[in-house]
């Protein structure tokens, strides 16, 4: 059955309708692009925070393994040796042809029992040709008998050393680990090193990490 509307109600519709009181129903706004894009943006930018948070802290944490490895040999009896067995020192490598002037590096050495070094060793000791520097040599010859050895440093002049004056055996050139181990292998070194991560990861904390609402104005 249908429903029709009263004379009253009718009346009241069609006064409604002159007075544009009804109105058709509004759909729901979606909101604007710009306003997702800004959504996406703070999204971004949080997840950002976080990774950056999170390296920041790994790399405190390795550094914090480094500065114990390197305060090992420092605070051992054998100061600068590590927990393998080799130590930084500055020496004249054996590539480079006598002059007036001579480069040392910093150089990884073994420091081995002496009974152990064998004829073609690559060995450092202290005080060729007159100087108060280390120079990597290679042994020519082992007298067992008077426990010496024969070392020359060109291939041309060579000259006997007792085998407990060598410092140790010669590994390879240092990289920048081991140039920064030399470095803080003493004291002053060591400070400098500490001092050098305080600095930095605290720039990075104040530029990076920190909240803006932390920063003074």
């Amino acid at each position: 059955m249908a429903n029709y509307l009263s004379t009253d109600e009718l009346l009241e519709k069609l006064e409604q309708q002159e007075a544009g009181v009804i109105q058709k129903p509004q759909k729901p706004q979606k909101p604007e692009k710009s306003q997702e894009f800004e959504v996406i943006k703070q999204k971004r930018k949080v997840k950002f925070k976080l990774n950056r948070k999170f390296f920041f802290f790994l790399a405190i944490i390795a550094a914090l393994f480094h500065i114990f490895y390197v305060s090992i040999p420092l605070l051992s009896d054998n100061r600068g040796i590590n927990a393998f067995g080799v130590t930084t020192i500055l020496a004249v490598p054996s590539d480079q042809e006598l002059g007036q002037f001579v480069n040392a590096k910093v150089v990884l050495i073994e420091q081995n029992d002496a009974n152990l070094y064998e004829v073609g060793d690559n060995v450092v000791v202290y005080g060729e040709y007159g100087t108060d520097l280390n120079w990597v040599v290679e042994i020519v010859s082992i007298d067992e008998n008077n426990h010496e050895a024969e070392i020359t440093f060109d291939g041309v002049i060579s000259h006997t050393v007792n085998l407990d004056d060598i410092e140790g055996k010669y590994v390879k050139i240092a990289g920048l680990m081991g140039i920064i181990s030399y470095i803080s292998s003493n004291l002053k070194g060591y400070i400098f090193l500490l001092g050098t991560y305080i600095v930095g990861f605290s720039m990075v904390y104040y530029f990076y990490i920190r909240k803006k609402k932390d920063k003074p104005v």
